[in-house]
C-alpha cells in the first residue's frame, strides 16, 4: 500500500490543479484574460499533466526512485503553476483574494521548472550526481540553475513585472540596491540558469562515455527527447507562427520527454532506440534541406514571374512547376542527403550485390579482407572497422580500415551455429547507433564474406593437405623401401651367407655349421619383427585379427593400470578398413592423451555405427584443457585422421570436467551428407589445446 502512496499523491494533485485550471478558463472570458494579461492556464498545465504521468509510471515500477520523485515535483509546480495562471484573470474579474500570491508564483517560483530540468539531467537515469570529480561540477551545476529563481525571489516587483506591478506587493523581501542593479543581477542569473542546462548537457555526455551499456540505451532515450525538443523549439521560433501552433509544438516537446524518461527508467528495451535517434536526425536533416530549397524555388519562381502575372497565376505556375519539374528531384535529394549521413544502410540489397562482385574480383583472403573493411566503412558511414575471420586451425585473421578510436564495439559473426569472424566498429558517434535492421544487415553483410573468406581458406587447406597426404604417402614409401633396402634385405643376406658358410662346414666341421645355423636362425627371428613392424604401421594386425571392437578392447587393456577405461560398441562392425584404421588410431592417441595429461580416473570409449557412418568417442572426468592453450601435434593429427576421410573431429571441455574427444568418420553414400564443408573442425571456445598433446 505505502508503494502506491506516491505515484497516487501525484496523480491527484496533477489532475485537480488541471481541473482547476480548466473550470477557471471556463469561467473567464477572453477580454477577463486580455485585461490581466494572462492566457489559458490549462494549456500552461497539460506538458505538467504529462510528465506527472511519466512520474507515476516510473513510481509504480520502481518506488521511491529519485528520478521518478524529481519528475513528480517538475509535474506539481508545473500544473499548480497553469491553475494560478487561470486563477490571476478569474480573481481580478470577480475581485477575490488571493491574486498578490498567484502573481508570485508564476512569475518568480516558476523559474524553478529550470532547475528541475537541471536537477533531471543530471541524476537520470541512476538518481544519483556523477561520482568522482565530475560530482563537483554537477554541484556546481545544480547552484548555478538556482541562480534565476532565487534571483527573482529577491527583486522587486518594478524589475520582475516589465508591464506593470500586479494588484499588490509580491516583493518577500525588500531589494537593499537600486532597480538597475537588480535588473543586472536578474540578467546575470539568467545566463548561470541558461547556462547550467547546457553544463548539464554536457554531464550527461560525459555520464554516457563512462556507462555501461544497458544505461547507456536508457541515455540515448534521454538524447531523443533533447533532440525533439531543440527541433520543436527551432520549428516554433523559425514558423514564428504563435498562439496555438507553438503551443502544441511545446507539448509535443514535453511530450517526448515525458514518453521518453518513464520509457528509459522502466523498460529500455521496449523500442530500437539507436533508430529512432538515427531516424528522427537524418528525417530533421532531410527535411530542413527540402523544405530550405522549395522555399528557394518559390522564391525564385516569384521573383522572375511576378512582374508578368498577378499573384494567383505566379502561385500556380510556380506549383506546377514544382511538381512536374522539381518534385521528381526531392525523392532523389532526400536519399542523397540519407546517403550522405548515414551511408547506404538503406539499400540492403545494392550493398549485398556490390559486395558479392567486390569479392569476385578479388583473389586472395589478403585482398578479400581488406574488401570487406572498405565495403562496411563505407555501407555505414563508420570512421573505423576492422574485421576479424576465424582460421580453420582456431586462429584470427584481420584487417581494419582507418584509425582505431579509443571506445569499439565487437560483433561475433556465426554461420551454422559456429562462430566464423567478429566485427570491431566504433562504440561512439551518430553513425555508430546501429538499429536492429542495420544490426541484421551488418551480420548478413560480413557472414556472406567470411563464409566466402572461410571457403577460400578451407579450399587452401585442402589443397595443403592433399600436398601433406601425397608427401607423407612418399614418406611412407621411402620409409618403407629404406627399411627394406638398409635392414631387411641385409638380414636375409647375411642368412644366405650364413646358411652357405654352414653348408660348407657341416662335413669338416659340424659344430661350426651347427653355430653357423643358430645365427642365421637368430637373425632371421630379427628379420620376422622387422616385417611384423612394417606390416603394423601400414595397417595394425589386430584389427585383421580381432576386428575394430576388440582391437580397441586390447588398447584399453594396455593402459587400465593407468585409468579405468569402458568400451562399448554399437555397429562397429563390416566397416572400410580405411574407417577402422582411422578409428583405431583416434581411440589409442586419445587414451594416451588421457595417460599423459588428463589426471583422469575414468575414460568411456563409445563407437557408434549406422548407415551414415561410425561416431568414435572419447571422454574423461579429469582436469579438462585451458582456453589458452593451443593444438598440439596428437590433437592436430586425430583431426587430419577424420578429415582425410571427409569427417570431422571435435574437441570440447564440458562444464561439469573432463575433455570430450569426438570424430564422425563417414562413410558409403552418405559421406557427402553427413560433413558439410563449413563444418571441419570445431570453433568452440574449448577448443584449443595442449601444445604436448
Amino acid at each position: 500500500m505505502s508503494r502506491l502512496l506516491e505515484p497516487v499523491a501525484v496523480a491527484l494533485a496533477s489532475l485537480t490543479a488541471v481541473a482547476a485550471a480548466a473550470w477557471l478558463d471556463l469561467s473567464t472570458s477572453d477580454a477577463e484574460r486580455a485585461a490581466a494579461s494572462t492566457g489559458l492556464g490549462t494549456a500552461t498545465a497539460l506538458p505538467g499533466l504529462l510528465l506527472a504521468a511519466a512520474s507515476v509510471v516510473v513510481l509504480l515500477a520502481r518506488p521511491g526512485d529519485t528520478v521518478g520523485r524529481l519528475l513528480g515535483a517538475v509535474a506539481l509546480v508545473w500544473t499548480v503553476d497553469g491553475a494560478l495562471d487561470s486563477w490571476i484573470s478569474h480573481s481580478l474579474a470577480n475581485d477575490l483574494p488571493g491574486t498578490d500570491l498567484a502573481y508570485w508564483f508564476v512569475a518568480r517560483a516558476g523559474a524553478l521548472l529550470l532547475s528541475g530540468l537541471v536537477g533531471l539531467l543530471l541524476l537520470y537515469p541512476t538518481g544519483h550526481l556523477l561520482p568522482g570529480r565530475w560530482r563537483t561540477a554537477a554541484i556546481t551545476v545544480v547552484c548555478a540553475s538556482l541562480a534565476l529563481p532565487a534571483m527573482l525571489l529577491l527583486a522587486p516587483d518594478p524589475v520582475v513585472f516589465a508591464a506593470g506591478e500586479p494588484v499588490g506587493s509580491t516583493e518577500v523581501v525588500p531589494f537593499p540596491w537600486s532597480a538597475a542593479t537588480a535588473e543586472a543581477m536578474l540578467r546575470g542569473a539568467q545566463v548561470l540558469t541558461l547556462g547550467s542546462i547546457v553544463a548539464a548537457v554536457a554531464l550527461v555526455w560525459a555520464r554516457h562515455r563512462q556507462a555501461s551499456a544497458p544505461e547507456r540505451t536508457q541515455l540515448r532515450w534521454l538524447l531523443w527527447a533533447g533532440i525533439m525538443c531543440v527541433l520543436m523549439v527551432l520549428a516554433a521560433v523559425t514558423l514564428s507562427v504563435g498562439g496555438v501552433v507553438t503551443t502544441v509544438l511545446l507539448d509535443l516537446a514535453v511530450a517526448s520527454l515525458a514518453v521518453s524518461v518513464a520509457v528509459g527508467m522502466v523498460r529500455p528495451g521496449l523500442g530500437d532506440v539507436d533508430a529512432l535517434v538515427a531516424w528522427t536526425l537524418t528525417t530533421a536533416v532531410v527535411a530542413a534541406i527540402v523544405v530550405g530549397i522549395d522555399l528557394a524555388v518559390l522564391a525564385a519562381g516569384s521573383a522572375l514571374l511576378g512582374d508578368r502575372l498577378d499573384q494567383r497565376d505566379v502561385t500556380l505556375v510556380v506549383l506546377v512547376l514544382a511538381v512536374v519539374v522539381y518534385g521528381p528531384l526531392r525523392a532523389w535529394l532526400g536519399g542523397l542527403v540519407r546517403r550522405l549521413l548515414l551511408g547506404r544502410r538503406g539499400d540492403r540489397y545494392g550493398v549485398v550485390s556490390t559486395l558479392a562482385a567486390r569479392l569476385e574480383t578479388t583473389g586472395t583472403v589478403d585482398e578479400q579482407l581488406p574488401a570487406l573493411a572498405l565495403a562496411v566503412a563505407e555501407t555505414f558511414k563508420v570512421r573505423h572497422v576492422r574485421v576479424e575471420v576465424v582460421t580453420p586451425e582456431g586462429g584470427l585473421l584481420s584487417a581494419s580500415h582507418g584509425i582505431p578510436p579509443v571506445e569499439v564495439q565487437e560483433i561475433d559473426i556465426a554461420y551454422q551455429g559456429e562462430r566464423v569472424g567478429r566485427l570491431v566498429l566504433p562504440a561512439q558517434g551518430y553513425r555508430s547507433m546501429l538499429s536492429r535492421r542495420d544490426q541484421g544487415l551488418l551480420v548478413d553483410l560480413v557472414r556472406q564474406a567470411a563464409v566466402a573468406i572461410r571457403t577460400s581458406l578451407l579450399a587452401t587447406e585442402l589443397q595443403a593437405s592433399r600436398e601433406r597426404l601425397v608427401l607423407a604417402r612418399e614418406d611412407d614409401r621411402r620409409r618403407i623401401r629404406r627399411d627394406l633396402h638398409d635392414g631387411l634385405g641385409p638380414v636375409l643376406g647375411g642368412v644366405a651367407l650364413r646358411l652357405q658358410a654352414a653348408g660348407n662346414a657341416v662335413d669338416t666341421d659340424p659344430a661350426r655349421a651347427h653355430e653357423l645355423v643358430a645365427l642365421a636362425r637368430t637373425e632371421v627371428s630379427d628379420a620376422l619383427d622387422d616385417v611384423r613392424r612394417l606390416v603394423h604401421d601400414l595397417r595394425p594386425p589386430a584389427l585383421d585379427d580381432l576386428g575394430l571392437e576388440a582391437a580397441v578392447r586390447q588398447q584399453a587393456d594396455r593402459v587400465r593400470s593407468e585409468v579405468d577405461v569402458d568400451v562399448t560398441a554399437d555397429g562397429a562392425t563390416g566397416l572400410p578398413a580405411a574407417v577402422e584404421v582411422a578409428a583405431y588410431r583416434i581411440v589409442s592417441e586419445a587414451l594416451a592423451n588421457v595417460v599423459k595429461h588428463a589426471g583422469a580416473r575414468h575414460v568411456d570409449v563409445r563407437l557408434e555405427g549406422d548407415a551414415g557412418g561410425l561416431t568414435v568417442t572419447v571422454a574423461d572426468d579429469g582436469r579438462g584443457i585451458g582456453p589458452d592453450v593451443t593444438a598440439g601435434v596428437g590433437l592436430l593429427s586425430l583431426r587430419e585422421r577424420a578429415e582425410e576421410l571427409g569427417g570431422r573431429c571435435e574437441v570440447e571441455c564440458p562444464e561439469s570436467g573432463g575433455t570430450t574427444v569426438r570424430a564422425v568418420l563417414p562413410y558409403g553414400t552418405a559421406t557427402g551428407d553427413t560433413v558439410p564443408p563449413t563444418t571441419t573442425s570445431s570453433m568452440r571456445r574449448s577448443e584449443p589445446v595442449r601444445s604436448t598433446r
